[in-house]
């Protein structure tokens, strides 16, 4: 691209970017109580005689001495808000006497290090645990060992996650489970302890969201509809993928999320059919279709839309008819998310428009997934309940050298909204995003009064 082609596509990005309206982040923030009732909800769900550990996350390294951005386990955040390392929060039913107060929660919080806080900002306090969370017990997480004995003694059952990592030595060619050598010496320690996973009392706890929630999720997923707008705005032929990529990432910090979901999707041409593009190197050629999966993270909460657009405004014939097959699949789908439905029937109601139209062999992965603190969240594959939040999402990816007319060859779309089940039927939460074609051209096509300034 030539250099004055470049600053003409950043001046005009930068212009694309500035007209967005932007939904800035307000304070969400969950209450303590909430957090509270979650944990009275993990206990009452506890068998007899048992015991809940949840752990922070560690701390994952990049490269040498540089970390990767922390992110809490969605375990503890979600029972206590703590987004710090070194803390600890068990469970016991029944409760356990600690400094003479017996309590059926205790929370263990990083030790006070005013060298570390100089480096990184202060962590949760013993006092905060207490006066604003609600936490009775609250103990240095240095103690936490010397206490271990005392929570699991003359105990049956031990709920906890081992570490699912592996480490593999390439000189042994072996790989050694981190959980598989932990659990072994816990049973060895503790006689009689069975262990078990909490992860089915959470998953049935998280895949219905309260109105909390679902206020950051919306928000989320608000912030997400206003990237895709930017991009829509942005794009133009001659851009790079990390381009669009720049400005949907800036309008998510602008707004107020924390991080993306996950790695924005930005996959032009031959790269629209890759599911999981993320390299987004690719400069976008006239006649490209761009598949854009992207989502905001916000407090936790991860939205996940996709949008495909043309990199020239303009659907071809080709693509618009490819287009339709996917939009007529998904706005069906949707139509049929309602309380009791099976969660596969989503699926199937899509896979059945795109197998009558004769693509079915190019739709290679699954219509829905749960969405919440993970964007494949927690749930299982029963009936639809109220107040879980799916996402509907069929694609089409025809890549080059597939026997079908070289005129569909790399022409990838996928479509993907997030949805509310409720009480009578759905809730389309990602309604700012528009994926109408002509809603789609229309927006592209406003844009292009920016060139002419700068013309």
């Amino acid at each position: 691209m030539k250099s004055s082609s470049v600053a003409r596509v950043l001046i005009f990005s930068f212009l694309a970017v500035c007209q967005v309206t932007f939904v800035l982040a307000q304070d969400l923030a969950m209450p303590p109580e909430e957090f509270a009732q979650r944990r009275a909800a993990v206990l009452e769900q506890m068998p007899d005689s048992s015991v809940a550990i949840f752990h922070a996350a560690l701390l994952k390294t990049r490269s040498n001495d540089v970390e990767y951005e922390y992110r809490q386990k969605n375990s503890l955040f979600y029972l206590t808000g703590i987004t710090d390392q070194n803390v600890a929060l068990v469970l016991v039913k029944g409760g356990v006497d600690i400094d003479s107060v017996k309590s059926s929660e205790v929370l263990f919080v990083p030790r006070r290090n005013s060298r570390m806080a100089s480096f990184l900002g202060k962590t949760i306090s013993t006092e905060r645990a207490k006066n604003e969370l609600g936490f009775e017990v609250v103990k240095g997480y240095g103690n936490f060992g010397k206490l271990l004995g005392k929570f699991l003694t003359g105990r049956k059952e031990l709920l906890y996650s081992f570490p699912v990592e592996s480490l593999y030595d390439a000189v042994s060619n072996q790989r050694y489970f981190i959980a598989q050598k932990a659990k072994k010496s816990f049973k060895a320690k503790f006689n009689g302890l069975t262990i078990k996973s909490p992860n089915k009392i959470l998953s049935g706890l998280r895949q219905i969201k309260s109105p909390a929630e679902l206020r950051l999720l919306q928000k989320a997923i608000d912030i997400t509809g206003e990237a895709h707008l930017a991009a829509m705005r942005a794009a133009k032929p001659e851009m790079y993928e990390y381009q669009l990529e720049a400005i949907i990432e800036y309008v998510f910090k602008f707004s107020g999320a924390e991080y993306p979901a996950f790695p924005s999707i930005v996959g032009s041409g031959p790269n629209s059919t890759i599911l999981h593009h993320w390299k987004n190197r690719r400069q976008l050629a006239k006649g490209d279709l761009v598949v854009v999966d992207i989502g905001a993270e916000v407090q936790g909460y991860s939205a996940d839309v996709t949008r495909t657009i043309p990199a020239n405004g303009k659907f071809s014939k080709e693509q618009r008819e490819i287009y339709e097959i996917v939009l007529r699949a998904q706005k069906e789908a949707i139509a049929a998310v309602k309380p009791g439905v099976p969660f596969r029937d989503v699926h199937k109601v899509a896979k059945k428009i795109i197998k009558e139209a004769g693509y079915a062999k190019y739709f290679n992965h699954s219509t829905s997934h749960y969405l919440g603190l993970d964007t494949h969240d927690v749930g299982d594959r029963g009936p639809l309940q109220p107040g879980m939040v799916i996402t509907v999402e069929p694609g089409i990816y025809i890549s080059e050298g597939t026997e079908i007319d070289k005129a569909y060859w790399n022409i990838g779309v996928r479509i993907e909204d997030d949805v509310l089940v409720t009480e009578d039927g759905y809730q389309l939460l990602s309604h700012k995003a528009p994926r109408e074609i002509a809603d789609i051209e229309k927006i592209m096509k406003e844009e292009s009064k920016l060139f002419s300034i700068l013309d």
